[in-house]
């Protein structure tokens, strides 16, 4: 087999993405996209809660041990909860194992519901004042849920899990792809390969974080409203999509 970084100068052009490898990465990257806003709204309005990062409560958590400050409620439940609808997804996902399309229109409608059920709460009263009370940390573990749904699909369903939540491996994979075309002057069809399978997931990811942001500062504790908007087109474009169709 011949080395794919090989510089020999038989080594194939570079390669654009293949219109079924464009297709694949379409729903990861919108996902990337909707766990980057609500990861950073929730961030913003709910007492410094990570919903799609979910180790990072966990950093945050050991900081407040340290320094001796009392953790917000929504950080210390982030974890189980996010175990327990990653059980139950889990066991959706087994029950329906050769139905996939049928899994996928569960757990990413699941997602849309919950991301939904936040947004109609945020109009309750000003969550963002209080974050431990109640209505905050009800519409934190919406969000967590939310992301928990997402991630389940993608670890149970896909052939291969493409994470939309936490960055770094996708940023070391695009750099040490970019690494390799330069390397090959964009001759590695495994680099460019590396490369289209990981950018969009990166883009998808700092686009969301910024929408987040401009929506938190914008509408404030409403913001949930994006997040639960983008779900339901997310949702309404894969429920009824071909198995052969989606990345499963």
């Amino acid at each position: 087999m011949t080395d794919p970084l090989a510089t020999d100068g038989v080594t194939a052009a570079p390669v654009a993405a293949h219109p079924a490898q464009r297709a694949q990465i379409r729903l990861p990257a919108a996902l990337s996209f909707l766990a980057g806003v609500t990861d950073v709204t929730s961030w913003l309005l709910l007492g410094g809660l990570f919903s799609a990062h979910i180790t990072g409560n966990l950093v945050v958590l050991a900081a407040d041990t340290v320094t001796h400050t009392a953790p917000h409620l929504a950080a210390v439940l982030a974890l189980p909860i996010f175990i327990v609808t990653t059980v139950g997804a889990t066991a959706v996902a087994r029950r329906f194992a050769t139905r996939h399309d049928r899994t996928r229109r569960i757990l990413l409608g699941t997602q849309a519901l919950l991301l939904v059920a936040a947004a109609v709460l945020s109009f309750a009263g000003r969550a963002s004042a209080d974050p431990d009370a109640p209505l905050g940390v009800i519409i934190g573990m919406c969000a967590v849920c939310a992301m928990a749904s997402q991630n389940a699909y993608l670890h149970l369903v896909p052939a291969k899990a493409p994470s939309t939540a936490v960055m770094t491996g996708n940023l070391v994979a695009a750099t040490i792809a970019a690494a390799d075309l330069l390397a090959t002057w964009g001759k590695s069809p495994t680099a460019w390969t590396r490369w289209h399978d990981s950018w969009p997931l990166l883009a998808g990811f700092i686009g969301g974080c910024l929408v987040g942001a401009a929506a938190s500062s914008l509408l404030g504790d409403h913001a949930a409203v994006v997040p639960a908007v983008l779900a339901i087109v997310v949702f309404s474009a894969t429920a009824f999509r071909s198995p052969t169709a989606a990345i499963d």
